[in-house]
């Protein structure tokens, strides 16, 4: 900010509220201008700046479309994308929709967390991204000159006790995969013994995208599947672009699906569709469960029991990082630390041997003719002498 002289006349430079440099030319009198350049910066600082006045009757709905439309649209992905708009249509336009943007104080917005959270229809972890939301956009309401401040920029958001993924134990997988129908086994082992996403899996296919790498016994993850927004784009971030080994028994049930199809989609829904996600879980994943008489959990908690799989194969955390996408492996660490402590570490080149130290189709044999009980009841928790015993008392079974 500085007086500029201009011939016979005095100008004044500074900077307004959406951080542009600004000129006025004020007269010949240099004190006129000295005293006009302090009332600009005044005017800035106190949010009184003329282009706020101006703008001070925008309603946060129009600003919360302005900013979806000539910001989000362009700098974050298709999926983040609906996230937001479903984020802003379903709970913050609703709430502040109708107010114009300089009414909105800190405690509006602490009693908007309150009230969510007091009335119990939403979870605190939606809650936090809703606030999230809110500051980015609120901020930028800042850069553009629309606020002085950012209301948002000192409300907390909700503790949240970390919860440990569930995982299946060894016997656990082991029932749950010999009781999956022929149909759904192979999706399945995919999910348990390669961590993919759901989206990643959706968008497996046999010509493009996430191919299975025969040759090398590598699945590169290229894309993803978003089925909120029915696009097919990148993954959930750079890292999740990688390529996945494939286990002995991955690498056996998808060849054998690629010697009944060569196109399109490795698993795919009516239609050749992408497979929805309601058909999995209804057709496929519960009656499973449900056979197998195992724990109930996510889809996404296989992702979960395979990590467990390579903490207990005793990988380094680089290479469970790089398997399962992570952004780092001191997120990993953060995420599965409280696996490395208790689970044993055995020294075998493939997870899958924990699992099926027969192989695959023994078991399957094996499962044919004895009760589901029968299988090996190994616990995660075990011993590694208790699970040498139980591989070597299989492989007798099944001879």
């Amino acid at each position: 900010m500085a007086l500029v002289r201009r011939g016979d006349k005095w100008c004044i430079r500074y900077y307004g509220p959406d951080g542009r440099q600004r000129w006025e030319t004020i007269g010949p009198n240099k004190k006129e201008a000295e005293t006009v350049l302090a009332q600009r910066i005044y005017e800035v600082r106190s949010g009184k700046y003329p282009i706020l006045r101006r703008r001070s009757r925008m309603r946060f709905g129009d600003f919360a479309e302005e900013w979806l439309q000539n910001y989000a649209k362009a700098h974050v992905r298709a999926s983040t994308l609906s996230t937001y708009r479903w984020l802003s249509g379903s709970h913050l336009i609703p709430a502040f929709g109708s107010r114009l943007l300089p009414t909105l104080s800190h405690k509006d917005l602490s009693d908007y967390i309150a009230e969510k959270i007091q009335a119990g229809r939403l979870a605190p972890r939606t809650v936090n991204h809703s606030l999230v939301l809110l500051k980015q956009m609120l901020e930028a309401a800042v850069d553009w000159g629309y606020l002085p401040h950012n209301p948002a920029r000192r409300v907390r958001k909700l503790k949240i006790g970390r919860m440990d993924p569930q995982i299946w134990t060894i016997g656990e997988i082991r029932r749950f995969t010999l009781n999956a129908s022929d149909e759904w086994r192979p999706l399945f082992l995919v999910a348990l013994f390669t961590g993919l996403r759901l989206g990643e899996i959706q968008a497996l296919a046999w010509d493009r995208q996430n191919r299975p790498m025969f040759a090398t016994r590598k699945i590169e993850v290229r894309s993803a599947y978003n089925e909120r927004t029915g696009v097919l784009g990148r993954p959930k971030s750079d890292t999740s672009m990688r390529a996945v080994d494939m286990v002995p028994t991955v690498h056996h049930a998808l060849s054998a699906l690629s010697a009944r199809m060569t196109t399109g989609l490795v698993f795919p829904g009516p239609g050749g569709k992408p497979l929805a996600a309601w058909m999995l879980y209804d057709h496929g994943l519960r009656p499973a469960i449900k056979r197998a008489g195992v724990n109930r959990i996510r889809f996404h908690d296989l992702r979960h029991t395979y990590a467990s799989l390579l903490v207990m194969a005793g990988k380094h955390p680089k290479y469970i990082a790089d398997q399962m996408g992570h952004a780092s492996a001191a997120f990993t660490l953060d995420t599965y630390g409280h696996l490395m402590g208790r689970l044993p570490v055995q020294p075998v080149e493939w997870i899958d041997d924990l699992v099926f130290p027969e192989g695959l189709e023994a078991a399957l044999k094996l499962h044919m003719f004895t009760a589901p009980n029968g299988a090996i009841q190994g616990h995660a928790v075990q011993g590694g002498e208790e699970v040498n015993s139980d591989r070597d008392r299989a492989r007798t079974q099944a001879k």
